[in-house]
């Protein structure tokens, strides 16, 4: 006979797929008809924006460019001249489980650019990228805690509570920030923007009811020119930003991660009565934020059972979840980049970091490495503009459980520093590696329950009372479970009222269940 139980159905998104991809690109550029021959490249960078990304039946894909900007110091001319290209790029994984349902976070960085002089009038442009990606399922568990009241087949539950960290919600917003921003009065005016970087840092995040309130900050690093004498020039600005994500439900107690990405950005400069002397540059910058919510949960299910009179049949059911969480692990690159020549004052460094070699080790820690390239544009001290370049390595250690599943990532900090020394650039370049542990914690939980009304248990030998002492670690449970009793039996028998009561030593009356 099967047995009813009462079962709660709780929901929660599973994690499907996680992975970092890397993606190489390289794309050829002729010189515009209007610009002058190549002498030489000094500076090739790249900003890159998400397009889509998009599911289907086991597949996931992701597009997006990579905006090339490359400076180069034309035959014959002075100054620098900028040539930009947009190189298009489209990742993809597959993985059974994925669906067009499936939600998606994906974070694309910057891993190296380069450009070669195939002829003055020609070049050739590589950018590396590192996709990641992160696939959520909505999923559901019923959980039995409970049964409808039973008294002819003598059955007893045990139920038990357990607490769970699981995603509970991905969401996302597009949004567009605009600003003025004003050049510091230590600087130059503008006269040509060559290139820049926009980052966007998530600061503060708080949950009221069902809405996520996000604040952050942009921080923009510009290179131009000043009108006059076409000297190269380095402007840092920062701006702030604040949005408002809907959620499907309230949240709980939990944890809020924000995965921004860029989606296009502009900068443009106009002259403005509120800067005289120069130009303000003009900022729009579309972005899209990811926020992944993981919640913690308590769930009561039954976690053992019996029958005084018959032998049951049951079945479980093992249900999964995710534990994720973020640790992070900071370290510092010091090093010497050299130079053929003199440097006079450097100019801007860019910062790239590569994939992360993470090794586990048994005293839960994990082990990482990854190469960070570092290129400085400088002014010699005869004037010309030059650039070099240096691969490093660098290492780190966090605690991580090394049965997740691990993902690893590196970043360059805001605070580069680099000056210039006698046979090179000093460099002191801040990283902050971060692991996304992914372990899973399984239930097991009663899904059915039944017994043969034709085959009772045969108890007529057993005696009507047996009295044993309490051995370290027995339970009123598991010795009623023995001895085809019950707790309340147990505990009316030898004049107690809570199973905290008794103690280890103490000899117990346990009668039989008629």
């Amino acid at each position: 006979m099967d047995i009813f139980l009462n079962k709660e159905k709780l929901g929660y998104i599973k994690n499907v797929f996680s992975a970092t991809l890397p993606q190489e690109e390289t794309m050829e550029m002729i010189v515009p008809d209007a610009m002058p021959d190549i002498e030489r490249i000094v500076d090739t960078d790249a900003n890159v924006f998400l397009r889509s990304k998009s599911t289907d039946s086991g597949r996931i894909m992701v597009t997006g460019v990579a905006d090339v900007t490359v400076l180069y110091c034309p035959e014959g001319e002075m100054g620098v001249r900028k040539m930009t290209l947009e190189i298009p790029f489209t990742s993809a994984a597959t993985e059974n489980e994925i669906t067009q349902a499936t939600r998606v976070t994906t974070s694309v960085t910057l891993a190296g650019a380069d450009a070669a002089m195939v002829n003055p009038r020609k070049i050739v442009a590589r950018v590396n990228m590192l996709i990641d990606v992160a696939c959520y399922n909505d999923a559901e568990m019923l959980v039995a805690a409970g049964m409808d009241e039973d008294t002819d087949a003598g059955i007893e539950l045990l139920t038990d509570n357990t607490e769970v960290m699981t995603t509970t919600n991905v969401k996302e917003k597009t949004f567009v920030i605009t600003d003025e921003l004003a050049m510091p009065a230590s600087n130059p005016p503008i006269g040509e923007i060559l290139k820049y970087k926009a980052s966007l840092a998530p600061e503060d995040v708080k949950v009221v009811g069902s809405k996520l309130i996000l604040r952050g900050t942009v921080s923009v690093s510009l290179l131009y020119t000043t009108p006059e004498d076409a000297d190269v020039i380095r402007g840092d600005f920062s701006s702030e930003f604040s949005q408002i994500i809907e959620l499907d439900d309230q949240a709980g107690e939990g944890s809020y991660t924000i995965i921004p990405m860029l989606t296009n950005a502009y900068f443009d400069t106009e002259l403005s009565p509120g800067a005289p002397d120069g130009k303000v540059i003009v900022m729009e910058l579309h972005a899209v934020a990811q926020c992944v919510i993981t919640e913690k949960k308590q769930i009561a299910y039954i976690s053992d059972m019996y029958s005084t009179k018959y032998r049951l049949e049951e079945e479980m059911t093992a249900y999964p979840f995710d534990q994720m969480r973020t640790i992070k692990a900071n370290t510092v690159l010091h090093g010497m980049l050299d130079t053929t020549e003199p440097v006079a004052r450097v100019v801007a460094v860019n910062v790239h970091t590569g994939p992360v070699d993470t090794t586990s080790s048994e005293d839960v820690s994990a082990s990482m490495k990854a190469p960070v390239t570092v290129s400085a544009l400088y002014v010699t001290e005869d004037g010309q503009l030059m650039s070099n370049a240096e691969t490093y390595q660098v290492e780190a250690e966090a605690e991580a459980d090394p049965s997740a599943n691990n993902i690893a990532s590196a970043a360059s900090g805001k605070d580069v520093y680099a000056v210039a020394v006698t046979g090179g650039i000093e460099l002191r370049v801040p990283v902050e590696f971060t692991v996304t542990e992914n372990a899973i914690q399984q239930i097991r939980t009663l899904d059915k329950l039944s017994y043969d009304e034709a085959s009772p248990i045969d108890m007529a030998k057993a005696p009507s009372v047996t009295v044993t002492r309490i051995a370290p670690g027995d339970t009123l449970w598991h010795l009623a479970k023995s001895h085809g009793s019950t707790s309340k039996l147990i505990l009316s028998a030898n004049g107690y009222n809570e199973e905290d009561e008794v103690n280890a030593g103490q000899l117990l009356i346990i009668p039989k269940k008629r």
